[in-house]
């Protein structure tokens, strides 16, 4: 009778365990985004739609708490840019230079969400978020290099987004997302010698940079953990 008593206080505590992990388990969301991509540096100081190109991200979120989330991302797309989209001055419209690559980027960051909107009293399924972090990313297409450097590249993701959450197990969000490089050849512009008027150089004094844009879709995947009950074996009902 002892031992039955002792039994069932154990798959009470235990129970109680398992709702109280369940609670807190991180929930983790596996995702992708369809957007665009687009570069600002020497041939374009601003977003020139023509300069556009197609890219996508793939994502895995893990949510500490219902205000910040970290995540590692793959991103990819179409990076290009020409100075007869829209020549920002007179030495532009001369030198026509254009650059078509592709970028692959992996990266790992936070997301910082403002408002809430997971809890239970939450009266909206929605929140904007700040998030930044560290990337590294690889560029293909330059075959005649106009300087020597690496086609490897660390870049800082930074940005903005919102995103919903009208389901469970569903959310929806919007996003964009600067990456600052220290580099200025994404466009293999050169610095080059500003006496030879060969049209191919750039400024040298600010670096390139490339920014994504996209609709996000993440499924949200809710940890179960499974106890298994203590003194299952090794007794014997009386």
């Amino acid at each position: 009778m002892k031992l039955q008593k002792s039994n069932n206080t154990w798959i009470l505590i235990v129970v109680f365990l398992a709702i109280s992990l369940n609670a807190m388990a991180q929930k983790r969301e596996i995702g992708f985004s369809l957007g665009a991509m687009y570069y600002t540096g020497d041939l374009a100081r601003n977003w020139v739609l023509p300069n556009t190109g197609i890219s996508g991200m793939l994502l895995l979120r893990t949510n500490v708490n219902n205000h910040l989330s970290l995540r590692i991302a793959y991103t990819a797309g179409n990076l290009k840019g020409n100075d007869s989209a829209k020549p920002i001055d007179a030495f532009a419209t001369s030198r026509a230079s254009s650059f078509n690559i592709f970028i692959s980027e992996f990266s790992g960051s936070f997301e910082y969400y403002f408002i809430d909107y997971k809890s239970k009293r939450a009266v909206i399924n929605w929140s904007p978020y700040f998030h930044a972090g560290l990337g590294v990313f690889g560029m293909i297409g330059h075959e005649d290099k106009t300087a020597t450097y690496s086609t490897v590249q660390v870049a800082l993701p930074l940005g903005v987004g919102i995103k919903f959450q009208p389901f469970k197990q569903w959310a929806f969000g919007i996003e964009y997302g600067a990456r600052i490089l220290f580099f200025d050849y994404l466009d293999n512009i050169s610095e080059g010698d500003v006496f030879n008027k060969n049209y191919q150089y750039g400024n040298k004094y600010d670096n390139d940079n490339y920014h994504y844009i996209g609709i996000t879709v993440s499924k949200i995947l809710y940890k179960v953990i499974c106890p298994t009950l203590p003194l299952k074996q090794g007794y014997r009902r009386q």
